[in-house]
């Protein structure tokens, strides 16, 4: 048998969505969007990725592609060339396989990218559950506060994401980081991170406007009928 009180919070909600305007309506599915693609940017193996060197097309590329958490090597080795081990194929970048290369594939700058970055997809969370919370259990008398506070997170999020960008692309395709730097090209996921942090702020500022535009109406709605906030 249905709830009927999960019954009345669900036509509750989907009534405040239906009389939402068409920028918050957008601002949320704006965000949706933004969600889907900095999961796929997170967990991509394609931030930096090396290509066939056309002058010399059968030359074996030692490194094939990377990404926050990800990379895909194919006879790769130490540039020191203390071990004899290469290593070959896609894995997580924290393997203990990894250890004796773990100053070469994950340099300063490097975890600094992932650190921002990381903390920008927790901020995108944030802002998944604010936007649930708005829609589903908040009440009314703080739906301004929740839009303000996630448009803010958004921005955040957007600059956290920024620092990480601008690190790696600085650093990415730099010739003291992945061999055979000249064939070495940021990816498709990192332009995908570029297109969600821009996103980031559109969406951020979408909110911050909403929660001002609800605040005017609700301050001239009390000035228009002042005997109701006493009541």
């Amino acid at each position: 048998m249905i709830n009927p009180v999960i019954t009345k919070e669900y036509i509750m909600a989907f009534g405040e969505w239906f009389l939402a305007s068409r920028s918050l309506k957008f601002a949320v599915f704006l965000t949706s969007i933004i969600f889907v693609i900095f999961i796929i940017s997170f967990f991509s193996p394609y931030w930096l990725e090396s290509v066939v060197d056309e002058k010399q097309p059968d030359k074996p590329r030692k490194f094939l592609n990377l990404g926050l958490w990800h990379v895909c090597l194919d006879g790769y080795h130490d540039k020191s060339h203390q071990y004899e081990i290469k290593l070959y194929g896609c894995m997580h970048i924290r393997l203990e396989e990894y250890d004796f290369i773990r100053s070469e594939i994950q340099p300063p700058f490097f975890v600094a990218t992932q650190f921002f970055y990381t903390l920008s997809f927790i901020a995108i969370l944030v802002a998944i559950i604010l936007v649930l919370m708005y829609l589903l259990c908040v009440d009314d008398y703080y739906r301004v506060s929740v839009l303000r506070w996630t448009g803010i997170d958004l921005i955040v999020a957007g600059a956290l994401a920024n620092v990480a960008l601008v690190i790696f692309g600085a650093k990415g395709d730099n010739r003291d980081f992945m061999p055979d730097w000249e064939n070495n090209y940021l990816s498709w996921a990192f332009g995908l991170g570029c297109v969600a942090a821009l996103f980031d702020y559109i969406a951020g500022v979408l909110f911050i406007v909403e929660a001002r535009i609800i605040a005017r109406k609700e301050i001239a709605r009390e000035h228009q009928f002042p005997m109701e906030k006493a009541v």
